[in-house]
């Protein structure tokens, strides 16, 4: 079910003083931008940003791990103009959505249900879904599920098609104990840091995106849902055997400098026809190099 702009229901409650309020966080102040919430099934809400034409051809965004919407700053806009209708989604235990506590909110299955059902509220058909990081790894799996209502995937250094770094680590140095105090744990530094992994080149890394990926960390759940979803989410890649059996069209940029997820063109190759556009910048190209990659990911959505 979704609500209309106009009855935005309350936003979360913050905990923490010193990060953007909720009602100027991204995309507060930009024009040509819609934010609506969807009801999941009555158990969850989540926000939904949309941009251009009514009758545009489809597009949902899906964000990596403890991103949001503000990820696509630089897509959305660009393919608006392109005359595509834009649908970028915070995802469970992100941004100013529903940051629900159970474990079994987080596992790779169940956030690839929940995309799903976005496509279905939306009435989105023949849609093209793209993926960054974790959340190309959840349009990868609507791909492999076959969903009726996918048409072609764009899948920006994701999960899925090659071996993730550090989440092994990070795991380890936030155990499950931490996570009803995660959000106490989380300075603006820890911020800054992991988008520095996520960069190559961090002079590109601006003092409002540090902001920006800090500030849902002010909300209850934030926190422990990104503990969650590195223990519950499957990080893995998907068997080659399975990505040969992939018929719809598949873009894959792959950055030449993720320290992240270093190799997802051995993967891609195992996905018959996969167009695969090496785009120089790190883990967070899109952010990093958006001259390089909206090039790329426009002449996809154009068919």
């Amino acid at each position: 079910m979704a609500v209309d702009a106009d009855q935005v229901p309350p936003l979360p409650r913050p905990l923490l003083a010193g990060r953007i309020p909720p009602g100027e966080m991204y995309p507060a102040g930009v024009p040509g931008i819609e934010t609506h919430w969807l009801d999941i099934d009555g158990r969850l809400r989540l926000r939904v940003l949309q941009a251009g034409p009514q009758d545009g051809r489809p597009v949902l965004l899906i964000h990596g791990w403890g991103a949001s919407v503000y990820s696509w700053r630089h897509a959305i806009p660009a393919l608006a103009s392109e005359g595509c209708r834009v649908h970028a989604v915070d995802m469970p235990g992100h941004g100013l959505s529903d940051k629900p506590a159970g474990r079994e909110w987080y596992s790779r299955e169940a956030m690839t249900h929940v995309a799903a059902r976005v496509l279905e509220l939306l009435d989105l058909s023949s849609a093209l879904v793209a993926g960054h990081s974790m959340g190309g790894g959840i349009a990868l799996s609507l791909a492999l599920a076959r969903h009726p209502r996918v048409a072609r995937i764009a899948l920006i250094a994701p999960v899925g098609l090659g071996p993730v770094r550090l989440t092994g680590v990070l795991r380890v140095a936030a155990p499950l104990p931490l996570a009803s105090v995660a959000h106490l744990l989380v300075p603006r530094l820890l911020v800054q840091t992991l988008l520095t992994l996520a960069y190559f080149d961090a002079s590109r890394l601006g003092e409002r995106d540090i902001d920006e990926y800090w500030a849902p960390s002010q909300f209850e759940g934030f926190a422990a849902a990104t503990v969650q979803l590195l223990r519950e989410f499957s990080w893995d890649p998907a068997p080659p055997a399975a990505l040969a059996e992939l018929r719809c069209p598949v873009l894959v940029v792959e950055p030449t400098r993720d320290h992240l997820i270093p190799d997802v063109e051995t993967g891609a190759r195992a996905i018959p026809g996969a167009r695969i556009a090496r785009v120089p910048g790190g883990h967070a190209v899109l952010e990093e190099n958006p001259g390089g990659t909206l090039p790329v990911l426009l002449a996809f959505a154009r068919g």
